[in-house]
């Protein structure tokens, strides 16, 4: 349980974060451009490191854990190969979605096409990102949180009346756990949607600057302690090597091998390359960068601010913050091996952990670090998730002004349209704990997000490489590959990543079909488009239209990152355990 000082510094926090969102109150007539934008003046290491806060969610540490627990550093990979996709915002996208102007990424559909094809699309995209993705998301984040503070709070003795009065309402045991978690979470979410609403983007960055700093104190305190005890680079192995045997290398084997289904196991040069690198990569993460990457990069104050911000995020998700995190999963593993956590931690913790390994992680906080440092940690966690949680309140709400409000009734003044988006942040709020209560594991709804994912990324970055996509045809790609996902995850066919490729596959069969027999796109809109982003890929000769830039230099320059990224997490894994 956690001690009065800890409870002190956890307080001391919150009001801090409170405050900064109401230093930086949007006032009404400023409208959304400064409330979704921050008026598009962001330095690049603010909006750089407030893409890094945000997906440095309480749930990944966890998450980690557990991956790792269950099949070792390469595990990982199913969320490691996003570096595909980042890789390519800094060398392709990011510019590029500074120069649309958009405020969101459906936004952007009304400048990339025209006409009524053109519009559903757009509304389909905003209603899948800014709804069913953004919800999905926000869900396993406060399901994370859920997790951390099942063994910190105690609301029975504290308030028992707020619990007694939330059992009414609230199942004895959800996956948020009983009403104690179930309160804190909601008290929480309370919070960020107060300071989200009064601060706007502004205000969520200027949180998310300290957030991203005490997360990342905490993860390396936590880290130091964990490997520490666990005996060091040495300790760990060989501890690894005592309680696991024969099975000791699964846990630092580098590269996947996946279960293919047609032959047995298939390492990552060949079935996995695709599914992991590739089609995993831009089935978790919008495959342009769009989204809340979209939003930082399009509030940046110029061209060069948001290339250098993606460039700054990239470096510290995958040369940074992620080593802390492996580090306590290869220790917890030592200190808490599987099947008997007892040991180290206690009956009634040791039994937590058995049950789910992603408890490894708080458990080792409540048991190796002393009153004030548990406190601090704590704080390291709650700013993750309140970093995670403000940015996609503010993100999902700039759908419903930009592609919903302002198309029904262009003329909203800028008060109205504030107005408009405080009330869909306070009801995204409300709909994330509802999804929460649905979600079991963290990793559950990785995949979820992924086969959404994988039905959209051939059609995403078609639209940027060549002129022939139109809206028909994306809309086409999407709709096959939505109903391809819908049908596999009814009927549990092929293994998850098998599952990828063929509801990748099937969009872009869908969307080339679409392409041949379609109508061609009206060359006017075309020129528009290469005028306003100066693409890259094959596009026409048009008058008065810049020439597009060549695919495979840019190519090339996304390759040499990829190549560079993935020798760091090599050499990373060496240093950390050999």
């Amino acid at each position: 349980m956690l001690s009065t000082l800890d409870g002190v510094v956890i307080g001391a926090y919150l009001l801090l974060a409170l405050g900064i969102g109401f230093a930086s109150r949007v006032r009404g007539e400023e409208g959304r451009e400064s409330f979704f934008l921050a008026d598009r003046a962001l330095p690049w290491w603010w909006a750089g490191t407030s893409i890094a806060a945000t997906t440095f969610a309480a749930d990944t540490p966890l998450a980690i854990t557990g991956i790792v627990a269950s099949r070792g550093f390469s595990g990982n990979w199913v969320w490691l190969s996003w570096l595909g996709v980042h890789a390519a915002v800094v060398v392709l996208f990011a510019r590029r979605w500074w120069r649309t102007g958009v405020v969101t990424d459906a936004e952007f559909l009304s400048l990339r096409y025209a006409g009524r094809s053109a519009e559903w699309l757009r509304t389909m995209r905003a209603m899948l990102y800014g709804l069913v993705y953004n919800v999905i998301i926000l869900g396993w984040v406060l399901r994370a949180m859920g997790k951390i503070v099942q063994p910190l709070v105690d609301w029975s003795s504290w308030a028992p009346w707020l619990v007694t009065a939330a059992s009414r309402v609230l199942p004895a045991q959800s996956a948020l756990g009983g009403p104690d978690e179930a309160i804190t979470v909601i008290l929480l979410v309370a919070l960020v949607s107060l300071y989200s609403t009064v601060g706007g983007l502004r205000g969520v960055v200027r949180t998310d600057l300290v957030q991203f700093a005490l997360g990342l104190l905490g993860s390396i305190w936590l880290a130091v302690v964990a490997w520490s005890h666990a005996g060091g680079r040495s300790g760990v192995r060989a501890g690894l090597e005592a309680a696991y045997a024969d099975r000791a290398s699964v846990w630092w084997q580098f590269l996947p091998s996946v279960q293919s289904g047609w032959g047995g196991a298939i390492g990552f040069g060949a079935f996995g390359l695709g599914a992991y690198l590739l089609v995993q990569s831009y089935a978790n993460v919008p495959a342009d960068g769009g989204g809340y990457l979209q939003q930082r990069l399009s509030s940046a104050r110029s061209e060069d601010d948001a290339e250098k911000a993606a460039l700054l995020f990239v470096v510290l998700q995958y040369g940074v913050r992620l080593w802390p995190w492996l580090m306590v999963a290869l220790a917890a593993l030592v200190l808490a091996p599987v099947g008997n956590e007892g040991v180290t931690l206690g009956p009634q913790m040791g039994t937590l952990v058995a049950a789910d390994r992603e408890m490894a992680y708080p458990a080792l906080m409540l048991t190796l670090l002393p009153p004030g440092v548990l406190g601090l940690l704590i704080v390291s966690l709650l700013a993750a998730f309140m970093s995670t949680v403000d940015t996609h309140f503010n993100w999902g709400a700039s759908y419903v002004v930009s592609d919903v409000a302002l198309r029904l009734r262009p003329e909203l003044t800028p008060r109205a349209q504030v107005r408009i988006a405080r009330v869909a942040l306070l009801t995204f709020s409300v709909a994330a704990v509802l999804v929460a209560f649905q979600i079991e594991r963290i990793e559950q709804a990785w995949r979820w997000v992924a086969v959404l994912g994988a039905a959209l990324g051939v059609p995403t970055i078609a639209r940027w490489l060549w002129w022939r996509v139109t809206a028909a045809a994306e809309l086409a790609g999407a709709i096959v590959g939505l109903a391809v996902a819908a049908a596999m995850m009814v009927t549990g066919a092929l293994s998850y990543e098998q599952q990828l490729v063929v509801i990748s596959a099937a969009s872009a069969a869908a969307m080339s079909m679409a392409i041949a027999v379609g109508p061609r796109p009206d060359l006017a809109v075309v020129a528009r488009f290469m005028r306003a982003v100066r693409p890259f890929g094959w596009w026409p000769s048009l008058a008065g239209a810049p020439r597009a830039e060549a695919v495979w230099p840019a190519l090339g320059r996304w390759v040499l990152l990829v190549a560079a990224l993935i020798s760091v997490l090599r050499v990373g894994v060496w240093l950390m355990i050999g």
